[in-house]
């Protein structure tokens, strides 16, 4: 099965197997994370906020739309350089490896958000979670081959949430993961949180349907 055959296409599979490279179902880059990751991420405000993450791509042109500032370290050459030939004015790409790669995080910090879906996950976690700033989120994609780490962050204190479910490129279902801290303060996009997203109706209602005959208020 060469996409989501079996279900209606609401977040582009088709188009981004196709293409070979992560997009939202109008054609503009995501990050490849899962679906309902992506759902959540588009959720939030993040025009105020500073984003890290370990790994470039089409994740980089997401975090530019949305952010006020990305800051990202890739390890494979041909792969930055590529990045690199499409200019982000809020985005700054450096390329290293080992020790370098790791430690770019502390280039600066603190940062609101710290993306590890690159090279040497392990060691990333453990270096990121003290450039985090207060209110933020570190993401771990791939984060069910990696139950070590997310125990770490859950034994610092984080809150772990699992987006589990189909993303771009792949076939099969993965997890990505949100460590929030315990003061996360990165708000709603829009007035209301969720809105209505790809395949959703988007029937809102101001007040639920109540049972009592006078309107309950909500303090």
């Amino acid at each position: 099965m060469d996409n989501l055959a079996h279900l209606p296409d609401y977040f582009g599979h088709g188009r981004t197997i196709s293409a070979k490279t992560p997009m939202w179902n109008d054609g503009t880059p995501v990050p490849w994370m899962t679906y309902p990751a992506i759902c959540y991420l588009n959720q939030l405000d993040f025009s105020a906020k500073q984003i890290f993450e370990y790994g470039c791509g089409a994740s980089t042109h997401y975090w530019a739309r949305r952010a006020k500032q990305v800051y990202s370290v890739e390890h494979d050459a041909p792969w930055f350089e590529r990045t690199r030939a499409f200019p982000l004015a809020n985005a700054e790409i450096s390329l290293a490896t080992g020790k370098d790669y790791v430690q770019a995080v502390r280039r600066n910090a603190p940062h609101d958000v710290i993306v590890v879906d690159g090279r040497w996950r392990a060691d990333c976690t453990i270096e990121s979670h003290g450039f985090l700033a207060p209110g933020g989120m570190i993401i771990i994609d791939n984060s069910e081959r990696y139950p070590v780490l997310n125990e770490f962050l859950r034994g610092k204190g984080f809150i772990q949430v699992d987006m589990v479910g189909y993303g771009p490129q792949n076939t099969y279902i993965w997890c990505t993961s949100f460590f929030l801290s315990r003061d996360f303060s990165i708000g709603p996009a829009k007035a209301h949180q969720p809105y209505a997203g790809p395949g959703m109706l988007d029937a809102l209602e101001n007040m639920p349907h109540h049972a009592v005959d006078n309107k309950p208020t909500l303090t």
